[in-house]
C-alpha cells in the first residue's frame, strides 16, 4: 500500500514537473508539424523526438534528482506551516511544531545524503514536512470553537489531546530519522579511523 502511494506521488511529480511540461509542449509542437505534413508512422517518432528533447532540454536539480525532491521545498513547507497557524493554536502546539521543525532543519536536511535513495525515511521527512503535519493541524483547526474547547470528546480525548499525540508522533519519527542519519556519520568516521590506522600500520610495517 505504502509502496503504491510513493509510486503515485512520483507519478503525479513528474506529470507536474517542468521536464514534462517541457516535452509536452514541444511534442504538440511535432504534433502540429505532422498534421501540417503527414509523413505517416513516422510522424509518432517525430513527436516523441520532440518530447524527449524537450524533457532533456530542461536540466534537473541534482538534489531533486538524488532523493526524489527538493530539501529546501521542505523547509519552506514546515516555515509556511509555522506562520500560517502561529496565534491560532495553543502554544504547545507551535512548540512540538518548531520542534519537529528544528530536528528536520539542523539534524536530517544537512545530511541527507546519509540516507539511501528510495528508502521510506527520504520518503517520511518529504510527506511529513508537507502532508502529515500540515493536514493533522488543518483537521484541527476546521473544528468548531465549541467544540475544541469542550470537554472529553471521542474515547475520552480532546481534540488538543489528539493533535498533541500525532505531532508527538511525527516527532519521534523524525527522532527515529535523524538517529539513523546520526549512526550513518558515526559508521563513516569509524571506517576512516579504520582506514587510517590500516595505513600506518603498513607504513610502520616498511620501515
Amino acid at each position: 500500500m505504502l509502496k503504491g502511494s510513493m509510486l503515485l506521488h512520483r507519478i503525479t511529480r513528474y506529470l507536474t514537473s517542468r521536464q514534462h511540461l517541457a516535452g509536452t509542449g514541444l511534442a504538440l509542437v511535432g504534433a502540429g508539424l505532422v498534421l501540417a505534413d503527414p509523413v505517416g508512422p513516422a510522424g509518432a517518432v517525430l513527436v516523441v523526438g520532440f518530447y524527449l528533447l524537450g524533457a532533456a532540454a530542461v536540466q534537473r536539480n541534482p538534489a531533486i534528482r538524488r532523493f526524489g525532491y527538493d530539501p529546501k521545498d521542505v523547509l519552506k513547507a514546515l516555515r509556511q506551516e509555522i506562520s500560517a497557524v502561529s496565534g491560532r493554536v495553543p502554544p504547545e502546539v507551535i512548540a512540538r511544531i518548531q520542534r519537529i521543525e528544528l530536528t528536520i532543519r539542523s539534524e536530517i536536511l544537512p545530511r541527507l545524503d546519509c540516507l539511501p535513495p528510495g528508502s521510506l525515511e527520504l520518503y517520511l521527512i518529504e510527506r511529513t514536512a508537507r502532508d502529515y503535519l500540515p493536514m493533522a493541524v488543518d483537521t484541527y483547526l476546521r473544528l468548531p470553537s465549541g467544540y475544541v474547547s469542550s470537554g472529553p470528546a471521542s474515547q475520552g480525548w480532546t481534540p488538543l489531546q489528539v493533535l498533541l499525540d500525532e505531532l508527538d508522533l511525527l516527532d519521534a519519527q523524525m527522532r527515529r530519522v535523524a538517529d539513523i542519519v546520526h549512526h550513518a556519520d558515526m559508521d563513516r568516521l569509524l571506517a576512516h579511523r579504520r582506514f587510517l590506522n590500516d595505513r600506518f600500520s603498513r607504513v610502520d610495517a616498511s620501515r
